[in-house]
């Protein structure tokens, strides 16, 4: 098993404040749990290390690494004979917010696009998690969301190889992608991309692949274009049902926003 320490902030939070945590792998969220819990299930491998954590007084989620040092155990003697696999036992595909307990990962059928934002502490906090499940059960290499401001607009979180050098990037209105989205307008660049769709193929290959498939979602709350997601893949072209899927995850965001979830 794993052993864990846990850093000292982690501890003065749950000290400090409620002893409240949220942990999520960018499309679902599960909490709040006590810190304990959270350790315990990083100990036996639950959470995975990639996750991110929030304790609820946070206005940002920050990676896990961040929180806690894990250290594993020292590697079997690879002469030693493998266990064999009987594979999960039925009771670990229910549903629990235990995050002690092992459950079957979701299925892009059975995401429920709520879920997919529980857990953010402010509207920016909720783009971030909506790109995250974009990517997670789109299978994308690359994606972008841009904020849009008054002059343009500006990506502020981007999946794929050269993230870090998409991040600020400027975007005018005089972009074809982003005319389009001021339009409330959806790019689906294949299989033959016109003028948008190339755009919208050349700015995603900055992150460092070439997509065969690619597609522009706007973000419209109030009237207002807020922002812009642009996900991309090499291949294979995007289903129907994948389309849906983003549309689903946009749609919740919209909605709560209107309804006042966060600001």
């Amino acid at each position: 098993m794993r052993s864990i320490k846990l850093l000292a902030e982690a501890k003065f939070a749950a000290v400090g404040n409620s002893d409240r945590w949220y942990v999520s792998d960018g499309a679902t969220a599960v909490g709040p749990v006590a810190l304990e819990l959270l350790a315990r299930g990083i100990e036996e491998g639950r959470v995975p290390l990639e996750s991110y954590v929030r304790h609820e007084a946070w206005r940002v989620w920050r990676p896990l690494s961040e929180v806690a040092l894990v250290n594993f155990p020292p590697a079997a003697d690879s002469a030693a004979p493998t266990p064999p696999y009987h594979g999960p036992m039925p009771e670990m595909y229910d549903a629990t917010d235990d995050v002690t307990l092992p459950g079957r990962p979701l299925l892009p059928e059975e995401l429920h696009p709520s879920d997919a934002l529980e857990g953010a502490a402010d509207m920016h906090d909720a783009l971030h998690l909506l790109l995250n499940a974009a990517v997670l059960h789109l299978v994308v290499d690359v994606a972008l969301l841009h904020v849009v401001g008054d002059q343009g607009a500006v990506v502020q979180y981007a999946h794929g190889p050269f993230s870090r050098s998409m991040i600020g990037t400027q975007t005018s209105f005089t972009d074809p992608v982003m005319a389009l989205a001021r339009a409330g307008t959806v790019i689906v660049a294949e299989p033959a991309p016109g003028p948008a769709g190339q755009a919208l193929v050349q700015r995603l290959s900055q992150l460092g692949v070439q997509c065969e498939a690619a597609t522009m979602h706007p973000i419209i709350v109030g009237g207002r274009l807020l922002a812009v997601l642009e996900v991309g893949r090499k291949g294979p072209q995007l289903k129907a049902s994948e389309l849906v899927l983003i549309e689903r995850l946009v749609d919740t965001f919209v909605s709560r926003t209107d309804a006042g979830a966060w600001h």
